[in-house]
This record gives C-alpha cells, structure tokens and sequence, in this order.
C-alpha cells in the first residue's frame, strides 16, 4: 500500500478515530455494559480511523498475472502462380479451424496478379507478439527483398507450407529488359532482353521490338543451342520521337511451348527535346559534392557542373538551377552568381546564418551557439509538394546522421517540411528536408551536410543508390519547375505499376501570383480503352488526385481550371512477373523455415503441421496494478458495514 503523506499521518488517523470513539462511549451521557461499551468503541474507532486514512487517498499495489494465447499468423499467397496452378484449390480452412481453439489467429493475404513480395508478407509482423507464422507459398516471390535475408532477422519461427509445381516445363521467357528509361531526342539508346528457355534445343525464333504504332522497329534471330539456355540480346533503338514513348518486345512463340503469357515485355522510355543544366555552387571541397552531382547525372535530363565560389563571377542564365552549397559563408558573402535560379540549398557549418536569413528565403535559423547536431530523418506524411515511394521513405529513415547546424526555426507560409529532424528519438520538429512554394517561387533546403553518407549508406543496405537518387531527383525537378507563367502546374509520374495507385497533384495561381484553390480542377484522362474525366480534390494550398487502378498501358491528361490548361502523359506498367517464372521454389522455403528453427511441410502434411501449432504453450504475463482505495467497493461495504452493526446494537439496546 502506498500513500503520499509521512508515516505520522496515518498516526493522526489512528488518534483521530480513538478520540471521536471515547468522546462518544467513555464520556458519553448514557453508561453501557463494559463489554458493550469496548465492542461499540472498537467499531465507531475502526469505522471513523478508516474514513480519516481513505482521506489520505492511499494506492493499493496488486501483481496481476495474464494468461494468453499464443498468436499464429497464417500467411496465404494468392498470387497469380499459386491460383493459377495446380494448388489453387488447397484449403487452409480445416488448419485454420483446429488452431482456433487453442491459438489467437490472424489470417493474412498477400500477392497479386502482378508481383509477389514473400518478404515483406513476413517482415509485416516482424513487431507483433507472434509466437509462430504459417506461410503458405510455392516459394516465387519476385519483388522486395531476398525472403532468405529477412527471416534471419525474425523473432518467431515460420512453418512453411509448399504450394505450386517444381516441374520444369518446356517453356520460353522474356525474363527480365534492360533499358534507360529516359532518352534524348534523336539519339540512339541501348536495350537489353534477358531470354530463358527450357527443353527447347534446336529451335529456333524471333525478337522483335515494336512502337506504340505496331512498326516493327528491329529484330534479332534466336536458336536454342541447349535445353537449359540463357542469354542476353542487345539492340539499340532511336529515339524519334518528343513524349513518353511506348515499346514491345515479344519472342516468337514456338511449338511445344507450354505457355506464350511470358514471351513479350511493354517498356516506356520519356524522349525528351531539352537538357537542364544545374549549378552546383560549392563554398569549398566537400564529399557531398560528388554525390549530389552523380545524383543529379543520373537522370539523363540534366547535366551538373561543379563551381566553386572563388570561380563564380556572375548568373549564368544557361543553368536551369543552382545548388548552393555552404553558401553564403563567412568567405563569400555575396552569392549574386545564383540570382534569378530557382535554389537549392545544402547548410552545413560554414554557411553564414545570418546572411543567410538576410535572404528571406523562407527559411530562417538563429543561433546562439556555433556547433553541430547529428540528426537522422523523420518523414512527414502532410507534406503534398511531391512523393516518395514507402520504399525510399523507409531507407531514407534508417541512414545515418546528418550534421545540423544548431538553431531554432523560423518558417514562412509556402514551406513544407518532407523531413524533419530527429534528434536520437525525439522528433524536433525542425526542418531537415524541406520546401517552399510559394508566388510563383520554388525553393529546397537541407538543413544538414554529409548527404554523401546516405548515398553510400543506400549502397550497402540496398546494393543501389535508388533511394538517395529519388530524393535528389524529386528535390531537383520540383524546383527547377520554377512557374514561369503557365499559373496551372500539374505533377504526375512518369510511370506507375500496375496495381499502385497514380496520384496527380496541381497548383494553381491567381494572377498575382498567389498560390489559390479556389476554381475547381477537373483532369480529362484517355488511354487504350479509357478516356473519362475527374475533379481535383483541394489538399491544403494544392490540388490532389487518386485515379482508380489501370490497366498496364500509355494515358494522356488535360488539366483545365479557370481557363487555363496544362497537358501530360504518363504509363502504368504491367510488371506481369507473375507470368515469367512458374516453377515452384520449394529450396527457398526450406530455408527460410530452417533458418528460423521450423520445418516446411507439403500441403497433405497440414495435419502434422496442426498438431505441432497445438503444442505451442501460452504465454503468461505479469504486470502491477495500482487502484485506490478509495474506489475500491469492497471498502465502502467493510466501512458501512462497521457502521451499520454500531447502530444495530445501539438499537437492540434501546439507545435509539
């Protein structure tokens, strides 16, 4: 029991219940029998010392123990290779049935008709309190990363169950093309098509690559020399044409082929006419430097050039945009060579602060001491200027610190934090990625230097700089898209798979310039077998639009609001990874179940399995209660109680 007041207080208690029982009885008017007179004091005492310590509002400690059930999850892959097959009509129900009884069952789906993403089915439920996973699968998992690699960082076992067919069929595919998917008009650009086939010596077929018009465009002969054949075919294609390009190449099916659903691939590539040129102004040598400019080069749309502040003498109106490094600093005040650009700016220690809030950018830091913070990221989801794919955002999460001029914030209206920084587990709520729009205005900020860290921390967690080079594209684009006097911006992917979700976002302007949602937007959508039309929903300073799932092909937009137009395209791609590899991985599965100490069974071993699930013992925990006393029910009957027995033997005794 606890109580928080000195221990002499509840001597007070003990005294006061004592006085108010001899004032009653040993002084009172009217003389009981002795021992009448000591049971009455005994129980007005008790009754009033108990009142008097409740007042003390004292805590009861309990130790409570729970018994709960272990929790099974049941993974089920519908994915297009198991429903397609042979195991499609393998039933969970009778296992699912028998752990009900003992187990706490949750029952989950995962796969398309597109892709299956195994290991993400198992990491899903890497933070519950699982005790075991049943992972039912034919093992073909064709997105995400290497199930074998994500089981060794599991807490509970996964008991596989073996779906699908290991024969190998007699079977041609296009497994995997190769290309950039961004092209210069009128060059020439690489493809490159990976083609498997099995059982198929001495025949002999055809790849071909076609344009969205049906031309065939280039072809190449292909002989299977072997039963087991593998190869790479190049060809080199021209970009003719300005917009987002549609292409096929298709392998010529042959006799004997056991399916033709794998033997073409659709890709696009964006033929662009222009080349943005980005400055990137350095106050000094810094490893930051080669990554953003690898970043940036990476996107065939633009061409960085690296400019220390000692060379840089005046604008350059060639550049589409300037990336300021540490600048202002105490050794180049005057950044006047980037005036008129669209900016991004990187801050690390030697940027000036004060000339840089001189600025008025829309972002301001002031600061009292000069030193660094080492702060990781913390995305914020209400951030609308642009996206990042989850993937990106969560490997962006897990980098290491950047180093963070110390300071406190000051923001203007128009800045947008993409995210913010987190210093060890607390969210600061201060800037680390942000950006700003507003009167026709884009600017970007890293309030932090030491960006080459996340590039090569991308490398080694990720084997690409993928992710680090998104954040620089999308940071890039959005700013060198500078309004420059089109008042209706609209902002869409160049591709989506199959199956996400296409999201297209619009900003308006008034005629001064100011950032408005007042007009409504509507977007006029056609593609292959598609043209409908579609209201813009207002999401804060912006417009936001989630478009339905579509089917794999090339769509064309037109955004009109307030008589103003902007026009675009974009492609959904069929992954169909499904399609190109239909033989059943069961050495996967045996080694994700042994690498997490369980066992793989077939699907007439689910009996089996239902027992071994059965064996597993619940899971007790013990946890302390605090409750009042004074809430407690039984109290206030123990006091009404004494209270009541006091008045029924003063009535039998005709006191009352």
């Amino acid at each position: 029991m606890i109580i928080d007041h000195p221990w002499y207080v509840v001597l007070l208690c003990l005294t006061a219940g004592a006085a108010y029982a001899a004032a009653l009885y040993a002084f009172g008017r009217r003389p009981f029998a002795r021992w009448l007179a000591w049971l009455l004091s005994a129980l007005r005492f008790t009754a009033v010392s108990a009142i008097a310590f409740l007042l003390l509002a004292p805590v009861s400690r309990q130790t409570v123990h729970e018994r709960q059930k272990p929790h099974v999850v049941v993974a089920v892959d519908r994915s297009l290779s198991v429903t397609g097959g042979a195991d499609s009509t393998v039933s969970l129900a009778a296992l699912c049935a028998d752990l009900q009884a003992n187990c706490q069952l949750t029952i989950d789906t995962f796969g398309n008709s597109s892709y299956t993403d195994i290991g993400e089915a198992m990491v899903r439920h890497r933070y519950d309190d699982v005790a075991a996973m049943v992972l039912a699968t034919d093992g073909i998992s064709n997105r995400g990363s290497n199930p074998a690699s994500v089981a060794e960082g599991l807490p509970f076992p996964v008991y596989t169950v073996a779906l699908g067919d290991t024969t190998r069929h007699r079977d041609a595919a296009l497994t995997e093309l190769r290309c950039n998917r961004i092209a210069m008009l009128g060059s020439d650009f690489p493809i490159e098509a990976t083609v498997t086939a099995a059982g198929l010596k001495g025949k002999t077929t055809r790849l071909t690559v076609t344009d969205g018009d049906g031309r065939t465009l280039t072809g190449k002969d292909v002989t299977y020399d072997d039963n087991t054949y593998t190869a790479t075919i190049a060809a080199t294609l021209h970009a003719s044409k300005p917009g987002l390009q549609r292409f096929t190449a298709t392998l010529g099916a042959v006799d004997g082929e056991h399916t033709a659903a794998n033997n073409a691939v659709t890709f696009y590539v964006d033929v662009i006419d222009t080349r943005r040129r980005v400055a990137i102004y350095a106050n000094a040598p810094h490893p930051d430097i080669a990554a953003l400019k690898r970043s940036i080069e990476g996107n065939p749309n633009y061409e960085a050039t690296v400019i220390y502040a000692n060379d840089a003498k005046k604008p350059d109106t060639s550049f589409s945009l300037a990336v300021l490094h540490n600048l202002p600093s105490a050794t180049h005040t005057d950044i006047g060579f980037a005036a008129g650009l669209p900016q991004i700016y990187v801050i690390g220690m030697q940027t000036d602060l004060p000339r840089f809030n001189a600025l008025h950018s829309g972002l301001e830091i002031n600061a009292r001491v000069k030193r660094a913070n080492e702060v990781t990221a913390l995305h914020q989801p209400a951030f609308s200027l642009f996206s990042l794919d989850e993937g990106t955002v969560s490997a962006i999460e897990a980098m290491p610190p950047l180093d963070a001029p110390f300071g406190e914030s000051r923001t203007s209206e128009g800045l947008q934090m993409l995210l913010s920084a987190r210093l060890g587990t607390i969210d600061t709520r201060q800037p680390l990625v942000a950006a700003y729009a507003a009167g026709g205005q884009r600017r970007a900020f890293v309030w932090g230097e030491g960006l080459w860290r996340w590039r090569l921390a991308d490398w080694q967690a990720n084997k690409t700089h993928e992710h680090f080079d998104q954040l620089v594209a999308q940071l890039v684009s959005f700013t060198a898209m500078q309004h420059r006097g089109n008042r209706l911006q609209v902002e869409a992917a160049r591709s989506y798979a199959e199956g996400e979700t296409p999201v297209v976002r619009a900003q308006l302007y008034n005629e001064n310039y100011e950032l408005t949602t007042t007009p409504e937007v509507s977007l006029h959508l056609t593609g292959d077998s598609l043209e409908a039309d579609y209201t813009f929903a207002r999401d804060g300073q912006s417009y936001r639009l989630a478009l339905p799932d579509l089917k794999g092909g090339l769509y064309r937009y037109r955004a009109t609001a307030d008589g103003l137009t902007a026009e675009g395209a974009f492609a959904v791609e069929a992954l169909n990874l499904e399609q190109r590899s239909i033989v059943a991985d069961h050495t996967l599965l045996r080694t994700v179940s042994a690498t997490t100490g369980a066992e793989m069974y077939s699907p007439d071993q689910l009996a089996a399995l239902s027992e071994r699930l059965s064996a597993l013992k619940p899971t007790i925990y013990t946890h302390t209660r605090y409750a009042e006393l004074l809430r407690l029910p039984w109290v206030l009957a123990l006091i009404i109680l004494l209270l009541g027995a006091e008045w029924v033997l003063r009535k039998y005794h005709g006191e009352l």
